[in-house]
């Protein structure tokens, strides 16, 4: 690390931060529709973003990983955003579609505006790409700790003042254009100047696109694939159960995220710096950062799992209602599964920095099917618990692939001269 370089300590905690504030505000928007308008609009809130968050997640294609794992400087920022410009409108256009032609009335509307503000959502996170690219994590937890309050004050404000979701859906995209607009994108060209980047504007040049777009595919379908973790469970559970179901399980598997904002904080701040040591084929510093982020998703796990078991039903009691606290047992075995999985997100660390997307395609391929396989035999007999054991068994296969293909990826690497 030379004199210049921020640490890894550091990177972290900036990370750690804005997400921890963001998750926060976002755990906010949930508690308040869950106090105000009980649990089928929580359903109907969770089942819009799970149908509509895949479509926008294939067509992200990944591309912040792969514009922060390539040291080799080609092709520019531009023309990452270049192919966004044009994947975006193709999500969301398809997404109107499906909810016009299999969602009805409220929920066609609700999964559409889902759609927008994760579209939204796509430029910031380039944006925040390239902040991470030259490990200025600070630019990205700021925007996090923006966005996440504005969006809760938005969000929450508008259903308490109108109780309709939709109006609701449109205040949350709304602040975040305009945090993308007035500070993501103007943050992003000051730190371009600073590092002598000569333009940030989106560029079209075909074969540069085609390339981006053969590389990343893979990784846009592993996204496709990981985010299918979430939406099978739930659409199964609606289907089988109702949204009032789905909201109760929603309210119960959102808190995992507490313990994954630690997670995806480490992730993110230690992949650009596992690219180069990958690159470089320093394989002690690889290791040793491989380890250390396994341990820490161990010791998170073990305190979640230890948390759920003895405090979570008086947890859940005070933050939402009674009839959700009466299922601390099924937040029990969600835990667990948060646990496991928290692991196989910081393996996947690694696994990015080494660009095997390919790999990891076929690995949430099989998830995905083995999730699917279960979440229709489990769940139509278990309800909830149902549910929590379809993640779970998603979890434990996930983790177990990603820690052969780091072992097999490390055994690779050649010892630093």
């Amino acid at each position: 690390m030379t004199a210049t370089e921020p640490s890894l300590r550091r990177n972290f905690s900036w990370t750690l931060f804005g997400n921890m504030v963001f998750t926060l505000a976002l755990f906010g928007v949930l508690v308040v529709l869950t106090r105000l308008g009980g649990a089928e609009v929580v359903g109907r809130f969770s089942l819009g973003s799970a149908i509509a968050t895949p479509f926008i997640v294939l067509a992200n294609l990944q591309l912040r990983v792969l514009l922060v794992t390539d040291t080799s400087g080609a092709p520019a920022f531009g023309d990452y955003l270049g192919l966004r410009f044009l994947a975006q409108p193709l999500a969301v256009l398809l997404i109107a579609l499906v909810a016009a032609v299999a969602y009805p009335g409220e929920q066609s509307v609700v999964i559409i505006l889902f759609g927008l503000i994760k579209a939204v959502e796509s430029f910031s996170d380039l944006c925040y790409a390239f902040a991470q690219k030259h490990e200025r994590i600070d630019l990205m937890a700021r925007s996090m700790m923006i966005r996440g309050p504005l969006a809760m004050v938005m969000t929450g404000g508008v259903f308490a003042w109108t109780r309709s979701l939709p109006a609701a859906l449109g205040g949350w995209c709304l602040a975040w254009l305009l945090v993308l607009i007035f500070f993501d994108v103007p943050r992003c060209r000051n730190l371009a100047r600073s590092r002598g980047v000569q333009s940030l504007a989106p560029r079209w040049e075909w074969p540069t696109l085609r390339t981006i777009f053969w590389t990343a595919l893979p990784m846009g379908f592993v996204m496709l694939l990981l985010q299918l973790r979430n939406t099978i469970p739930r659409t199964i559970l609606e289907k089988s159960f109702g949204e009032a179901e789905l909201g109760i399980f929603a309210n119960l598997s959102y808190l995992i995220i507490a313990g994954a904002t630690v997670v995806l904080a480490l992730n993110q701040s230690s992949i650009a710096r596992l690219s180069r040591y990958h690159a470089s084929g320093d394989r002690q510093r690889f290791s040793a950062t491989v380890r250390k982020l396994v341990w820490v998703g161990l010791g998170l796990g073990v305190t979640g799992v230890l948390a759920a078991a003895l405090l979570g039903e008086i947890f859940l009691r005070i933050l939402f209602t009674e009839e959700i606290a009466a299922h601390a047992d099924v937040f029990v075995w969600i835990m667990v599964a948060g646990g496991i999985m928290f692991v196989a997100t910081l393996l996947g660390a690694p696994v990015s920095a080494m660009r095997q997307f390919r790999a990891q395609l076929w690995v949430y391929l099989a998830n995905a099917l083995f999730m699917l396989g279960l979440a229709l035999w489990l769940i139509p007999l278990h309800g909830l618990y149902g549910a929590a054991w379809t993640i779970l068994g998603g979890s434990v296969w996930v983790v177990m692939a990603y820690g052969f293909l780091t072992w097999h990826g490390v055994r690779r690497m050649g010892d630093s001269p």
